[in-house]
């Protein structure tokens, strides 16, 4: 398999990818390979082939040197968890997992080198592929229409264990946002709702982000908000101070443009945390009955939610019940053994 998103263990990938693994490492002969050298490599039955190179010259190796590794370690199938297969793959079953469509359905919001490697690359996976994964069913919907195929099949993600949490104190109640600051993630718009609220009589609560910088960092969002003294910006943060975090906040807010998933938003159900989440697409999906849901091209509707769950208890209280019940649904176990059933399909061992 291509271990690439071992090496960004906090992104949503990165999560994925490493859950499966513990999941089926004890079960089958598992190959990874990294075009680098990593700086922790995960403690799995498992062996590992790793490159050193970066940038360009990763891709190379991704794309050319996986294959010869695959065929000198005669494997049965090669799964590609994000987005590609190698170009050079030949004469062994590849596996792709598509966890998003951003380069077609929200392209602005991408890196230029990162929508011309997915748009570029992805089809020809899809074209390629002896099996297909999809981490939502609206991505499996996406991806059947824009393909043709008809046997993509969904496999739900789910929520990373709950850690040792490290108590989190904070002087006030508190919304709390999770994730890798881009575009898609509509922070901005976040955070002018916030203000929009607070405006209008919300004194009671602050805003806690928590994530990675990513790109655009959008430092600039909460210097101008006019609240940034609201806005507690706590970075990127430990696995056990994150629960912590989940524990003490009021509610979640993911009022993303585009999501391939969510993650968080099952990260703080399983904290019986309701949830501000977008109307739309996989993040109305996965939030279902756990959330206020918002039009997060409107931040006044946006405003409008934070208003009422920091002023009704009535609806936290309906809201956390039902956030506890609905992270049930979701396992990684299940999502494990759906995906080792479309490998072994492929490999011809079904």
């Amino acid at each position: 398999m291509d271990g690439r998103p071992l090496c960004h263990p906090h992104t949503g990938i990165g999560v994925y990818t490493f859950e499966l693994l513990v999941r089926m490492a004890g079960q089958h002969e598992l190959f990874v390979y990294v075009d680098r050298e990593m700086r922790q490599p995960p403690d799995l039955r498992a062996t590992f082939r790793t490159g050193s190179g970066r940038r360009l010259t990763g891709l190379a190796t991704a794309h050319f040197l996986f294959p010869r590794w695959a065929r000198q370690d005669a494997v049965d199938v090669f799964w590609g968890p994000r987005h590609n297969l190698p170009l050079a793959l030949r004469g062994i079953p590849g596996v792709v997992t598509i966890h998003d469509m951003v380069w077609r359905r929200a392209p602005d919001t991408m890196k230029p080198l990162n929508r011309l490697i997915d748009s570029t690359l992805m089809p020809i996976a899809l074209a390629r592929a002896d099996g297909v994964l999809a981490v939502s069913a609206q991505t499996a919907a996406q991806v059947r229409r824009f393909c043709g195929r008809r046997d993509v099949v969904a496999t739900p993600l789910a929520a990373r264990r709950p850690a040792a949490a490290v108590p989190f104190a904070h002087p006030r109640p508190f919304f709390l946002w999770v994730g890798q600051r881009e575009p898609r993630k509509n922070l901005p718009g976040i955070i002018s709702a916030f203000h929009r609220a607070v405006e209008r009589g919300m004194t009671s609560h602050d805003l806690v982000l928590v994530g990675p910088r990513g790109w655009k960092h959008l430092d600039a969002a909460i210097g101008e908000s006019g609240v940034a003294e609201r806005v507690i910006d706590l970075g990127a943060i430990s696995d056990e101070s994150l629960a912590g975090v989940y524990q003490a906040c009021t509610a979640l807010v993911l009022a993303s443009f585009y999501e391939g998933f969510g993650i968080p938003l099952l990260e703080a159900m399983q904290y019986g945390k309701p949830a501000i989440a977008s109307n739309t697409g996989v993040v109305a999906e996965v939030a279902g009955d756990a959330a206020l849901l918002v039009d997060p091209h409107r931040p006044n509707t946006i405003a409008a939610a934070f208003l009422r769950l920091a002023q009704d208890a009535a609806v936290r209280h309906r809201l956390a019940a039902n956030a506890k019940r609905r992270s049930e649904c979701y396992s990684w176990d299940r999502t494990a053994h759906d995906t080792v059933g479309v490998l072994a399909a492929a490999a011809g061992r079904a």
